[in-house]
């Protein structure tokens, strides 16, 4: 072999190493950084349309869980809105047909163990029954008693409302018997301080009147306050002191509701009230 050809294959050799080793530079030649970035949108993308689909598939759950209400519930649901707010605004058993009872007894009628309608009839007795107290407190019995007969005809087994009965009773019991000794006092009093009258259009009080309770001083003028309202004539204060003269004056006026009481007032020691002739 010529020395010509040797040189000639030795440089064959060499290029064809050098051949391999640029393309296996260019096989385990770095990513570009755009390359990198656009991968790592590509997983963001992927991830947000995974929660996007999971928030669609949670409101698409919530949606039908709201139109799996039957048309029956629906009616129910209005009918306890309606006697929620006519509770609010009062409207126990009147108007006849707009009222709280009413759409209550509604849904009770259509679901018997529904627990807002049960605690809408509640709500409406504890009302009756507040208000009946609160008029026994004022005196006003027959007006507590009408409160009750509501409350009963609203749920005549709720214990509330023979709690509230028997308390209103106890109440009367008490100012009856106060009311007994106060004037079982006055007469006591009456007896030892004022003499008797000269005559029946004549009524002497004691001097000591405006020191007594205001169940005393009644149960003494209370005569007074019948004739005048039975005779309708005028009547003579005899009476020192002015201010009080007046006060008596108020008091039978006041309780004589038929008409108003024409009187005069003389500043006299006598402690008496006359009926005068027309």
């Amino acid at each position: 072999m010529s020395k010509n050809r040797i040189l000639i294959l030795i440089l064959v050799l060499f290029m064809t190493g050098c051949q391999q080793n640029v393309k296996s530079s260019a096989e385990n030649a770095p990513t570009p950084e755009k390359e990198q970035e656009n991968v790592a949108v590509t997983s963001e993308n992927t991830d947000t349309k995974s929660t996007v689909q999971g928030v669609t598939t949670e409101s698409s759950t919530t949606t039908k869980a709201v139109k799996s209400l039957t048309a029956a519930e629906k009616l129910t649901q209005q009918l306890i809105q309606k006697g929620q707010a006519a509770l609010a605004a009062e409207r126990l058993l009147t108007p006849v047909e707009d009222n709280a009872n009413l759409y209550f007894q509604a849904v009770l009628g259509r679901d018997p163990g529904n627990y807002q309608a049960i605690q809408g009839i509640s709500a409406i007795v504890d009302i009756y029954t507040q208000w009946a107290w609160e008029s026994a407190l004022r005196g006003e019995y027959a007006s507590a008693s009408r409160y009750i007969d509501s409350a009963r005809s609203v749920n005549p087994e709720d214990p509330v409302i023979e709690e509230m009965v028997s308390r209103i009773s106890d109440l009367q019991k008490k100012r009856a018997q106060v009311a007994k000794m106060s004037q079982s006092q006055a007469k006591q009093s009456s007896s030892e301080a004022a003499p008797k009258a000269p005559n029946e259009d004549q009524y002497l009080l004691p001097k000591t009147l405006f020191s007594m309770t205001d169940d005393e001083i009644i149960s003494l003028i209370q005569p007074i306050i019948d004739k005048v309202a039975q005779a309708d004539r005028p009547i003579a204060i005899y009476w020192p002191n002015d201010k009080e003269a007046r006060l008596i004056y108020q008091i039978i006026n006041s309780r004589v509701t038929e008409f108003r009481v024409r009187a005069m007032i003389y500043h006299r020691a006598d402690y008496m009230v006359e009926l005068q002739q027309d």
